[in-house]
């Protein structure tokens, strides 16, 4: 499929956000985005729109769109949130779990490791979602599906803009070694260390993005 004008635009302008060249916060600004890009208003505008759907920029009134800007209280409270459905989901679809699903849950952290180690950030992500999402999909509940595909999302964006990837490279927990030790316990039917174990997974998620790059909740600009 070829890429168009649009496409690029919203790739360029979200790796500018990941990289943190476009701030938290920052006003996305059509006319000047346009002028950057060699793009057309038209063009960057419907890129933008795609950046607010994905939840990675929002409109505010009267000051137009801006990257959004989570309070470190926000993303303890979503990380809380997910970790508690992702348990249930882990419960629920234990007993549905064959060998077909194990193997294919192998194979997506085995790429998780590659993508990892070649520092490919988008696929890396995209990885790490599958993982969790293939294990909640296996529940057969489609209201936890629903919720837990959301907060994959929402905190995917949280990881983008409060931890670039280069800092994964110096975080104290490796995503893909933690995945193998709740696929063990899963495999091994210790269902009950397999939750708890993605329940610290979740937490150490959490403690790897940087505080001091996070707004507190009582922050005010003027």
């Amino acid at each position: 499929m070829a890429v168009t004008q649009e496409d690029q635009a919203y790739n360029r302008i979200k790796v500018a956000i990941s990289k943190g060249y476009i701030k938290k916060g920052s006003k996305l600004t059509e006319v000047s985005l346009a002028n950057t890009l060699n793009m057309s208003r038209a063009t960057v505008k419907n890129a933008i729109k795609r950046l607010v759907f994905e939840g990675l920029a929002e409109h505010v009134p009267n000051r137009g769109v801006s990257v959004v800007n989570p309070t470190l209280e926000e993303i303890n409270q979503t990380f809380q949130v997910r970790g508690h459905l992702e348990q249930m989901a882990l419960y629920q679809a234990a007993d549905n779990l064959c060998p077909d699903d194990f193997r294919t849950l192998s194979a997506l952290i085995k790429e998780e490791e590659n993508l990892f180690k070649a520092r490919e950030m988008k696929g890396y992500h995209e990885i790490n979602n599958a993982f969790h999402l293939k294990i909640a999909e296996k529940s057969e509940n489609k209201v936890l599906v629903h919720y837990v595909k959301e907060l994959l999302q929402k905190t995917t964006i949280y990881l983008v803009l409060a931890d670039p990837f280069y800092q994964l490279l110096e975080c104290k927990h490796f995503s893909p070694s933690e995945h193998r030790q709740i696929l063990r316990f899963l495999q091994e039917k210790k269902i009950k260390e397999a939750g708890q174990a993605m329940k610290h997974h979740l937490e150490s998620t959490m403690h790897g993005i940087e505080e001091d790059q996070l707004l507190p909740s009582d922050y005010l600009t003027v």
